[in-house]
């Protein structure tokens, strides 16, 4: 039998857990999405993020972040009557502005993708803070928000460095840690 961390304890979370959850995303798509549904998650459930993921996607254009940051007022005012997502506008509004944030990156920083900006980046302060999370999570937020990111508070971030994989939050007694 395997043991899990508490939180699996529903068909979708447990395949959340098992294929997801705690593991190194291989594409600046797979990155950016999942800052934006921890970013949409800010005051709701995982349960309910994972419900809304396949609506959420084909609502943010897979979040494909040059697809996105194309969206405007228009596009807003259509998602908030999709019933499908988290109808809240000013997530609506960080997750098109912050796909603009992720390009600039790209082209702004020596770092060829958001991916490796974020991976090169969350690595360089866990040494630089010794792995006092807390730190990290406060420095890589006020680094987002210098760069002009929405909705990337500190629960957010460690949300989101537990799903990439750069924490490994499984409980002691997980098999998956």
């Amino acid at each position: 039998m395997v043991t899990r961390c508490q939180f699996a304890n529903t068909p979708d979370m447990i395949a959340y857990h098992d294929k997801e959850w705690g593991q190194g995303k291989t594409t600046d798509q797979e990155v950016f999405e999942a800052l934006c549904l921890e970013s949409m998650q800010a005051g709701l459930s995982w349960a309910i993020i994972l419900k809304k993921r396949s609506a959420l996607r084909a609502a943010f254009a897979d979040f494909d972040m040059e697809a996105l940051a194309k969206f405007n007022e228009t596009d807003v005012d259509r998602l908030m009557l999709d019933e499908g997502i988290i109808r809240h506008r000013q997530k609506i509004q960080a997750m098109i502005n912050n796909a603009k944030c992720a390009l600039a990156i790209e082209e702004d920083t020596h770092f060829p993708s958001f991916r490796d900006f974020i991976y090169q980046t969350a690595q360089q302060l866990v040494v630089e803070f010794d792995g006092n999370e807390d730190e990290i999570n406060k420095a890589l937020m006020r680094l987002l928000k210098k760069h002009g990111f929405k909705f990337v508070g500190t629960t957010t971030i460690e949300s989101f460095l537990e799903t990439i994989g750069v924490y490994n939050h499984h409980e002691p007694q997980c098999d998956f840690r």
